[in-house]
């Protein structure tokens, strides 16, 4: 039960929307594997009404909101009906669509590019106990500051490092909550080793200084249930369930207290929409 100095996050990842094949299971291409294409748009919308209901502290989502390359447009309209401080994060499939392309439909033409990202940025999550340092990571900038096409493997440029050290061990916080698309500590083939290793000596200094941190990440679709790891005793990786996982999935529910416990509920969504 959420008490009154607790915080909640309420977590989305992995849509994968494919308009046309929306509300139609029948369709070819509507069903590959454990993704269920045609139900996407309903569960989202539902996702909305909870959010919207419940107001929770803060949303993010962690990106692949499309399949295939479209328009951005269907999740757009659902996003800007949530009524809650919200995050966004793009995935390797938001990619199809173009990065530049991305930027415009989600409104961040006039947001400040961090490390090669207008997708990457700071701030704290606050309430009358405590703060939370939360930070969105985009995986997908790569060396040369550009973004990368064509790829599933999450990568740490040397920008975004020096961006992630400073924000890290400066912060007064002393519960950072990371959210990118590719988790750190995820499988191998999905984020570059030389950059989780990397990653994980800072997270071992940030930590030795008393701090809490959790990777929160999608992209490897986890489901009924979250996967976490404990990599280090301060640092955390957490798979949370995608929404394109079967006929019904869930919202993932982050509830932080005072003394940076983390604890993960769900809130199910499912098709059809309840109307």
């Amino acid at each position: 039960m959420l008490k009154q100095t607790d915080m909640s996050v309420y977590w989305i990842t992995d849509v994968h929307l494919k308009d046309h094949v929306t509300g139609r299971p029948e369709a070819e291409g509507a069903v590959y594997g454990e993704r269920h294409f045609y139900a996407s748009l309903d569960k989202l919308r539902q996702s909305v009404d909870i959010v919207n209901i419940e107001k929770p502290d803060l949303v993010v989502c962690t990106g692949d909101v499309i399949e295939v390359k479209q328009s951005l447009g269907s999740f757009v309209e659902q996003w800007d009906r949530m009524e809650a401080p919200k995050a966004f994060v793009l995935g390797n499939h938001d990619l199809e669509a173009g990065y530049d392309a991305v930027v415009n439909e989600m409104g961040y033409q006039d947001r400040l590019e961090i490390a090669g990202s207008r997708f990457n940025c700071s701030f704290v999550l606050r309430n009358d106990e405590f703060g939370i340092r939360c930070i969105v990571l985009d995986t997908y900038v790569g060396e040369d500051g550009k973004h990368r096409y064509g790829t599933c493997e999450g990568t740490i440029g040397a920008q975004a490092f020096e961006w992630l050290e400073q924000e890290m061990t400066a912060c007064p916080e002393s519960v950072i909550l990371l959210f990118s698309h590719n988790g750190i500590e995820g499988p191998e083939e999905y984020f570059d080793r030389r950059h989780a290793a990397q990653f994980r000596e800072l997270a071992r200094r940030v930590t030795t200084n008393g701090k809490k941190l959790y990777n929160l990440a999608g992209h490897h679709h986890v489901h009924p249930h979250p996967e976490v790891k404990q990599v280090l005793p301060h640092y955390t990786f957490v798979n949370g369930v995608a929404m394109i996982a079967g006929t019904c999935s869930a919202v993932n529910v982050l509830t932080i207290q005072k003394d940076g416990t983390l604890h993960i509920g769900s809130k199910e969504v499912k098709y059809p929409y309840p109307e």
